[in-house]
């Protein structure tokens, strides 16, 4: 096995993982079913499968196998652009009102179809004995029995399908990666590139068997040219995937790091409100921070989980707090370092026993209304909180 056959047994497993997570996403479906799809296309997965059978998968089956596999592997990249680009790539909602994928995904769906039906039935009309030579285990198609028009048949529409499906997937990848990150903007060109240089070994391919079979002098370096073309696309579709799954997840990885942070510098004002009204808690989780127990640390959703809660829990104190607030003077536009002043004197109040001089709430602590979203409503309480004592 290949370093390259290597890092793409990584990359399926890795995206299973995904998928387990996410079982909704389309996409995720649809990715893991090419990188399993192109897997079982590569030479050492049909090796292992003849010995496997003791033999019983012939080369022209282990031939249609290998070439329907990266077929449908094809396809289905192209599947997984077509449902990006759609917004379908998201099957949510009840079965009925989930958004359905285009149209084309059906075309493309039926020609894969259409194709391995063609490759098979070209197999089948080769005499048994013949295989072992028309479709040769090397995968070298200049030795290839090229003088049965079922072997050409087979080998044209088998690249010129590749081609195709490389090509289309390239164009969508360049497209997709125009509304990307950055980060997921590189790896996508990487795939572009080597879709570009698999549709061009292919094609190359295409030329010789055309050549061969009518009999012209055909160009013995066109299919050696095509091997290295299809294998350098090999390597670059599979680091432009590497990159970006790094970059998905660097992206997460930031939003953990500020969302730890974030929970930390709202301790401040959290914890007097808390005291001060400890039914507002939501679960024994908003309890315990992020790190004190060792699956903590390796666990995202704890960490964001906790932070939402502790931002929530904030805010309903501060709603509670307001008549109080009201009372002591507060004022939104007010300095950070009064508005903390103000809600010090408003516990110390309540804490009294003070009895409020309104029931009615109180804005605290709230965004500029043309600003309003959740990231600066949870701004404006770190604001206040590093302005209170710790």
């Amino acid at each position: 096995m290949s370093p390259t056959e290597l890092l793409e047994v990584v990359l399926t497993a890795w995206f299973a993982y995904r998928l387990v997570r996410h079982p909704r996403d389309r996409g995720l479906r649809v990715i893991v079913l090419a990188l399993v799809a192109m897997l079982l296309g590569e030479q050492f997965a049909i090796t292992a499968l003849r010995r496997l059978s003791a033999e019983a998968i012939t080369p022209g089956v282990g031939k249609v196998v290998q070439n329907c596999s990266l077929s449908v592997g094809f396809c289905a990249v192209m599947v997984f652009f077509l449902l990006s680009a759609s917004g379908t790539r998201l099957a949510t909602g009840p079965r009925g009102q989930r958004p359905k994928p285009p149209v084309r995904v059906w075309w493309d769906g039926a020609l894969v179809v259409l194709v391995c039906g063609v490759l098979a039935a070209a197999v089948a009309s080769t005499p048994g004995p013949l295989q072992a030579v028309a479709y040769p285990s090397s995968g070298r198609v200049q030795d290839a029995a090229l003088e049965r028009p079922e072997v050409v048949v087979f080998y044209l529409v088998a690249v010129a399908y590749f081609a195709y499906a490389a090509g289309s997937s390239a164009v969508w990848a360049v497209r997709y990666g125009r509304e990307s990150s950055v980060r997921a903007r590189v790896g996508l060109r990487l795939v572009a590139a080597g879709m570009v240089l698999f549709a061009l070994g292919s094609a190359a391919r295409g030329v010789y068997v055309v050549l061969r079979a009518g009999g012209a002098g055909a160009v013995e370096l066109l299919p050696e040219s095509a091997q290295r073309l299809i294998q350098l696309g090999a390597v670059l579709w599979v680091l432009g995937l590497l990159v970006v799954g790094l970059a998905a997840r660097w992206a997460g990885l930031r939003v953990w790091l500020r969302h730890r942070r974030d929970f930390h510098a709202l301790r401040p004002l959290w914890e007097p409100l808390h005291r001060a009204f400890p039914e507002d808690a939501l679960d024994a989780h908003t309890r315990r921070e992020p790190g004190l127990l060792w699956r903590d640390r390796i666990s995202p959703g704890q960490v964001h989980r906790a932070y939402w809660r502790r931002a929530v829990e904030c805010r309903d104190g501060l709603s509670k707090l307001s008549p109080w607030l009201r009372d002591v003077g507060y004022r939104a536009q007010d300095p950070a370092e009064q508005q903390a002043a103000a809600v010090r004197r408003a516990l110390e109040l309540r804490a009294a026993g003070h009895e409020p001089s309104s029931a009615a709430p109180l804005l605290v602590a709230a965004p500029a209304a043309a600003e309003t979203t959740v990231d600066t409503d949870v701004g404006e309480l770190l604001r206040l909180a590093r302005a209170m004592p710790e």
